[in-house]
């Protein structure tokens, strides 16, 4: 990127500018301003999507503060550039009774399929995070609330088929899953919990 000039820095600060000259000085400072912003944002967007890849989509699991960070920063670009983004929220709930049942290890094997199955069937700009150790959360970057909650479905169904068994255990995992549609000026903590409040339980598929 081609480097740009500071706007707070005044060149003309000392020049014998007219006062109809110095008003449009500062005009095209101001614009200067406004355009530097512009390419910090969308300088931050393309780090963001170019994050180290974990996957052949270039995504990863981010912890939930990564995930809090990287979700207010696309709904800033949003509210700066126009767009909508919902978010997904699943809870895994019965990974406890599958641990004592079957052994920690079969509920870790279980945590990283369902990792691997959320970079698997997303688009590459969307930001996957695992909230909690039975939960997990998804932005849907420019999705409105009825795609949202169709590939919620779709994930939910997908995340049921891939997980009827692991290391020759059946753990018949059980999803709860929500959709929820940021609005102007809402943060990612207030859409989790709203996707949480709305949340449908998948179908089981009993193998």
């Amino acid at each position: 990127m081609n480097k740009i000039l500071d706007p707070a820095i005044d060149l003309l600060a000392d020049a014998p500018l007219t006062p109809e000259q110095r008003v449009v000085w500062n005009q095209m400072r101001a614009e200067l301003s406004e355009t530097r912003a512009k390419l910090v944002e969308m300088d931050n967007r393309i780090q963001l999507l170019q994050r180290e890849p974990t996957d052949e989509a270039g995504h990863t699991i981010l912890t939930r503060p990564e995930f809090n960070r990287e979700v207010a920063r696309m709904l800033a670009f949003d509210e700066r550039y126009g767009g909508t983004s919902s978010v997904l929220y699943y809870d895994f709930e019965n990974l406890e009774e599958i641990s004592a049942k079957f052994g920690k290890a079969v509920a870790n094997a279980a945590v990283q399929e369902i990792g691997r199955l959320f970079m698997k069937n997303v688009r590459g700009s969307d930001i996957i995070g695992r909230l909690a150790t039975d939960e997990f959360g998804v932005l849907l970057v420019r999705c409105d609330n009825e795609n949202a909650w169709k590939k919620g479905k779709l994930l939910a169904s997908t995340l049921s088929e891939g997980l009827l068994e692991v290391h020759g255990c059946a753990i018949n995992l059980e999803i709860n899953y929500g959709a929820y549609t940021f609005r102007e000026n809402e943060g990612v903590a207030q859409g989790l919990k709203q996707a949480a409040q709305i949340v449908t339980k998948a179908t089981p598929i009993v193998k």
